[in-house]
């Protein structure tokens, strides 16, 4: 290697959602669709009777499952008796949340190869961000209001040999990812935003509300109001991280129906950087150099991974199997040749334990302090990736979401994401926007990590699911 500078699942509760009858016609006018996916909070904010809060467009309203806490040491020390029962019922979760990991283990892997190389490209001066997490669940939901060949072209990039197969994983991926304990904040959410005189076919919102746990909505779509209350629960479920792009989020007067799924990230280190080693250097940028501070940890012991043109390790996360990922490319290459060339992928979903090219260290690592962000159209993408005939009217099948689904294709496809680093921990968030309208090494060396240029990184669960994954081209910014 170049050394370089069953039961357990029926506790996870299914959403309560009641449906109150809508009695609206079914009308000619055009339609638009905006699948939304980040993550946040649990409680409207503001006063309910506010045009601006989204309570006041409540038809129904999931409950999510509760998550068991993760005792603190405060708790042990005050009843080690409640604490104990506290950390059964927190593992009984963890095993729970794991036979939920073993649905889809493996099954998103080709969806993984094929996307991160696609949504990450763009110049080498760019940052960028993609959560493959958020996007497979919003194809996934654009695959139950579709069906015939658009819905067979979207579950061949999801990987799913039906729309069954699908629904299960997505439910699964859901469970499995949704944790408040104190220790990791992974929230998500969702939500249906309804036309206010168009009837949809409710065997469709029952099946997204009860497998993407979807609270519902309903107002006069293109309205300020009901723009404003949208936004709200946006930054509302996605902490404010997202707050720019949100305000763009419009639903067009002709939009039928507005999807929104949410995922809001925050995780410690399994150990915090110290404020006081931070300190500035020189980012070697692709635009040029940069002044940035360095978080700095000395003489830590890690394992480095070494492979076809770069070096990795990994910092974990204070939840026991979740880390970041930092890959280096060799000095002269870009992060973006790994990206595209398949090698970061290949290397994440790779099992590390017998990876050829490992040792472990005594590392100083100097890694820049960042806050990062992306907006990307998936448009092109997506074509490029075979889903084609959703894109077209006389093509298009949305005949699951309502009867009257002539001229209906998809016109836009929006994701955004951030994900910043400092010396305590990791923040992330995310959003797709779709609209459908009408019309081996020696082990006890020491090893110095300097991360002073260009580099790819990914934030895993510890399902080892790449939730989060980036290129840093110029962390200053």
């Amino acid at each position: 290697m170049k050394r370089n500078n069953s039961d357990r699942n029926s506790r996870a509760a299914a959403p309560w959602v009641k449906w109150t009858a809508i009695a609206v016609c079914l009308c000619a006018a055009a339609g638009a669709l905006i699948l939304l996916l980040p993550g946040g909070s649990k409680k409207p904010a503001g006063n309910p009777a506010s045009p601006l809060n989204p309570a006041s467009y409540a038809i129904s309203q999931a409950i999510y499952p509760e998550t068991a806490p993760h005792p603190t040491d405060e708790d042990w020390s005050k009843d080690s008796d409640a604490a104990s029962a506290a950390m059964e019922a927190w593992w009984n979760e963890t095993e729970v949340r794991q036979a939920n990991q073993n649905v889809y283990r493996g099954a998103l892997d080709n969806f993984l190869r094929r996307t991160v190389p696609t949504f990450l490209a763009g110049e080498k001066e760019d940052n960028r961000v993609y959560s493959p997490l958020n996007v497979y669940l919003a194809l996934s939901m654009l695959a139950e209001i579709t069906d015939g060949e658009s819905r067979a072209q979207i579950l061949d990039l999801l990987g799913a040999p039906d729309i069954e197969a699908a629904r299960q994983r997505a439910h699964a991926l859901w469970l499995a990812h949704h944790r408040d304990d104190g220790m990791v904040t992974s929230v998500l959410a969702a939500s249906l935003w309804l036309r206010d005189d168009l009837a949809f076919i409710p065997e469709t919102l029952d099946t997204l509300a009860k497998n993407y746990y979807a609270s519902s909505y309903r107002g006069v779509m293109g309205s300020e109001e009901l723009d404003a209350a949208m936004q709200s629960w946006l930054n509302e479920q996605t902490g404010g991280l997202l707050e720019q792009q949100a305000s763009g989020i419009r639903l067009d007067p002709k939009t039928v129906i507005a999807l929104a799924t949410t995922i809001y990230f925050r995780a410690g280190w399994m150990d915090d950087f110290s404020e006081h080693a931070t300190a500035p250097d020189v980012f070697h940028a692709a635009g040029g150099d940069v002044t940035c501070d360095y978080l700095r940890r000395e003489n830590f012991q890690s394992t480095v991974y070494g492979g076809n043109g770069f070096t990795a390790l990994s910092l974990p996360l204070a939840n026991g199997g979740a880390a970041m990922w930092i890959v280096l490319p060799d000095e002269g290459a870009a992060p973006e040749e790994l990206v595209q060339s398949g090698a970061a992928m290949e290397f994440l979903l790779a099992d590390r334990e017998s990876w050829q090219e490992q040792g472990v260290y005594l590392v100083r690592l100097s890694l820049p302090k960042f806050d990062v962000s992306s907006d990307t159209d998936l448009i092109d993408g997506l074509r490029a990736l075979g889903v084609t005939d959703v894109l077209d009217e006389d093509l298009s099948d949305f005949s699951p979401l309502t009867r009257q689904a002539d001229r209906l294709f998809l016109s836009q496809a929006q994701h955004a994401a951030r994900v910043a680093i400092d010396e305590k921990g990791v923040t992330a968030a995310a959003f797709t926007v779709l609209a459908v309208a009408r019309t081996a090494l020696p082990t006890g060396e020491e090893y110095d990590f300097t991360v002073d240029r260009p580099f790819f990184f990914a934030i895993t669960d510890d399902d080892g699911l790449p939730t989060f994954t980036g290129v840093v081209n110029c962390p200053a910014e």
